[in-house]
């Protein structure tokens, strides 16, 4: 009897359609229909979803509500600048991909490296492309004091905070009563610790008594960890890549056309034979750690940076490590990484992997703006025809000979991981810091 037989016969129409019903396709159907290969299924699937904001126990106040409002104030705020000139926004700007559209910034002065966006950067263990900060708040204090970046001082920016008649009232809210920093006999106009102890600010912070230094240097982290509860806030919504593997795990055929034909190969071709989920895998699409990947120098890069390696350095120094007087969590795990560190000539001309979410709004590329274009970027992998400065190759990378379809299929892929808008609020200073 066929099966058209048993579905005409009385009393056999369930039993019959239910045996020629066409069973339900796996995954794994699903993905050799696609040219998924077996082995790069895994990590395809290892893609989405983003998990949750992991917490940050060297910053109390890292997901308090309040904190993240006055630190969303500060971000915008251009008087934490010396000049009154330049914000946090002024570099890491969300019209720009929380970036600024430049090889290399432009404030106070120019500065060394491309600003780096700022999307899911609470996810993140190293910060800075050098990796010199193990928090998001110790990211923030840097560019406050730099002289080719804002230029300000933690004297000026902790009197700001905590006598400003908006300010001060949602700072000490947030974290009790400060010392009256009005009090110019102890706390001068401007002060702070910079490597020429003849820079008027660098003597006067030095004619401070300790306890004073250590009082301005509470309310200074206080607005760091204001500004990087904030920034923990700027998470990339879903991608089509999220809503394509989601289907994918799922079994559901009918969503796997969220993505284009073109958008699927560049997909195989990044998990297989570009290999380039080494370094940018998981939800991520990072390993949040350090690579050299083969870029020769600018006219406009210090041929001499040695990334990594001088990162680490600066990490140990810090006082504003993990490790340090101004962590909630100076004994915990993050603190423990830096006694772990390994400190080798490997990583010379190493810099720290960057998220692709969202990538596509952020030009140019690479640490040193190298690129203009993701076309570029995928081609320099494709093949690796730049002279190299400092640092080696890393050895899993090798030409790999695609034509311009194939790159143009990558750079459609990373099209499909920008995300859904965020809420329009977190994109602008609040109306009041509280």
């Amino acid at each position: 009897m066929t099966c058209a037989d048993r579905i005409l016969t009385p009393g056999l129409l369930l039993p019959a359609a239910l045996a020629c019903a066409e069973p339900a396709p796996t995954t794994d159907d699903l993905a050799f229909g696609m040219g998924i290969p077996e082995s790069a299924l895994p990590i395809v699937l290892d893609m989405s979803p983003m998990p949750g904001m992991p917490p940050d126990p060297t910053n109390r106040v890292a997901d308090d509500p309040a904190a993240a409002r006055l630190g969303q104030f500060l971000y915008y705020d251009r008087r934490l600048s010396g000049s009154g000139e330049f914000a946090c926004a002024t570099c890491h700007d969300p019209e720009a991909g929380f970036s600024d559209g430049l090889p290399l910034s432009e404030a106070a002065g120019t500065t060394s490296r491309h600003a780096p966006h700022l999307w899911d950067v609470g996810y993140q263990r190293w910060f800075l492309w050098d990796g010199r900060c193990d928090s998001l708040w110790c990211q923030a204090a840097a560019p406050i004091e730099a002289q080719g970046e804002m230029d300000g001082d933690r004297m000026a920016v902790a009197r700001l905070v905590t006598t400003d008649p908006d300010l001060g009232p949602a700072y000490t809210a947030i974290f009790g009563e400060s010392p009256d920093l009005e009090d110019m006999t102890r706390f001068p106009e401007h002060g702070r610790p910079l490597d020429d102890p003849t820079h008027p600010d660098a003597a006067a912070w030095a004619a401070m008594a300790p306890q004073d230094q250590d009082a301005v240097n509470r309310v200074y982290t206080n607005v760091t960890k204001s500004i990087a509860a904030y920034e923990r806030r700027l998470v990339t919504g879903p991608t089509r890549v999220d809503r394509f593997v989601t289907a994918l795990a799922a079994g559901t055929p009918e969503g796997l056309d969220v993505l284009t034909a073109e958008e699927v190969l560049g997909l195989v071709l990044f998990t297989g034979e570009g290999n380039c989920h080494l370094c940018h895998g998981g939800p991520l699409l990072s390993n949040r750690e350090f690579h050299s990947v083969g870029l020769g120098s600018r006219p406009w890069l210090d041929p001499n940076d040695l990334g990594r390696f001088d990162g680490i350095d600066k990490l140990r120094a810090s006082a504003f490590n993990a490790a340090g007087p101004w962590s909630d969590d100076p004994g915990g795990d993050a603190a423990m990484r830096i006694e772990r560190l390994v400190q080798s000539g490997e990583q010379v001309g190493q810099f720290k992997t960057p998220s692709l979410r969202n990538i596509t709004l952020s030009p140019p590329y690479m640490h040193g703006g190298h690129f203009e274009d993701l076309y570029q970027v995928v081609d320099n992998y494709n093949k690796l025809e730049e002279d190299m400065g400092l640092g080696h190759l890393e050895t899993f990378m090798v030409p790999l000979g695609w034509g311009a379809a194939e790159v143009d299929a990558v750079v459609a892929f990373l099209g499909a991981l920008e995300s859904e808008p965020l809420e329009p609020s977190l994109l602008v200073a609040p109306d009041t810091p509280d």
